[in-house]
């Protein structure tokens, strides 16, 4: 039985459905990277999974099983004690997601009180192993989230999400706005710390070169569905969706002598109105008739999930030829 089964989901703003009838499984020890453009569904989908949705946000159907239990349907009560004692979240932004008129360890402390009530100090060592483990000082912990480096505030947002140690972690955006010397280090650093863990993540990004860095399979996410679930070794290699293979065309190969960087033409489309077809076919330069005017559903194309119509007829060639 898979870690997270999230069978059918679809998620609403109002008339707007931003995640649409997405299904997908994460398995124990397993990074699942969530990737696309900004207004793709990837941070709804993350909140979704554990209901911390804002209203008018509103899961309209499907069902979310963790280890078996439908947190769609479990009571709020029950939920706040799996929230970071089994699931946690590291937000976008550290400054945001800190509270910025307590100290760092007051924070850690408030969440050990909270859900497994420990000594003074027991909890102290515990804050300055936690700040350890991410390369902070222990002599931080006093401080406040103002006096401290944004790389610094998102490593003890991670340090936080992992104090309880969960067995699952949501990260929305963890290295968004900062530099790209600072996210090395995170990459490198979640790397360590799920080795040390063991814990299963959904990581979520518009950085498909930091996905396929961290992720042990990326699924490929636009206009509130995915378009591509497969190993990150192998999209990278042979991606099948026209959608991703342009998304790889946005960022340079590090090895090549020449940096030749496509954009995406369009913008993606209006979620408030349910269109036939494929979502991605208006700004697809592989796009044929029956893109415009026939729903998809996954096909399996050499070891991958895959809607696309065009990654679909190759698959039958392949079978019939």
């Amino acid at each position: 039985m898979p870690l997270l089964d999230i069978q059918h989901l679809t998620v609403t703003y109002g008339n707007v459905q931003a995640v649409r009838d997405v299904s997908v499984t994460l398995e124990t020890g397993e990074i699942l990277g969530v990737v696309g453009e900004s207004g793709s569904g990837k941070s709804t989908l993350g909140y979704a999974v554990t209901k911390l949705l804002r209203p008018p946000g509103a899961i309209q159907s499907g069902r979310v099983l963790f280890e078996g239990t439908d947190l769609v349907s479990t009571l709020e009560s029950d939920l706040r004690k799996k929230r970071w004692t089994e699931i946690s979240v590291v937000m976008q932004s550290g400054m945001n997601a800190l509270n910025p008129v307590a100290t760092i360890r007051r924070q850690f402390e408030d969440a050990i009180i909270a859900h497994q009530p420990t000594g003074q100090s027991r909890m102290k060592e515990r804050v300055a192993e936690m700040l350890k483990m991410v390369n902070i000082d222990p002599r931080y912990a006093d401080n406040y989230p103002h006096e401290l480096s944004g790389g610094m505030k998102q490593r003890i947002s991670i340090a936080l999400a992992l104090v309880l140690e969960p067995k699952l972690i949501i990260f929305d955006e963890p290295t968004t706005a900062l530099d790209v010397v600072v996210q090395r280090f995170i990459v490198q650093n979640l790397k360590t710390l799920r080795s040390q863990y063991h814990f299963s993540a959904l990581f979520i990004s518009h950085d498909l070169g930091t996905v396929l860095e961290i992720a042990d399979r990326v699924a490929v996410m636009y206009a509130g569905k995915f378009v591509e679930i497969q190993p990150s070794g192998q999209l990278l290699r042979a991606p099948k969706h026209p959608y991703t293979q342009a998304l790889l065309q946005c960022f340079p190969d590090p090895r090549s002598d020449q940096i030749n960087i496509v954009g995406i033409p369009g913008t993606p489309p209006d979620l408030s109105v349910v269109q036939p077809g494929c979502a991605f076919a208006p700004r697809c330069s592989q796009v044929m008739t029956r893109c415009l005017t026939e729903s998809l559903a996954f096909v399996e194309v050499a070891g991958a999930g895959v809607a696309c119509h065009r990654a679909g007829l190759t698959e039958e060639v392949k079978q019939h030829g």
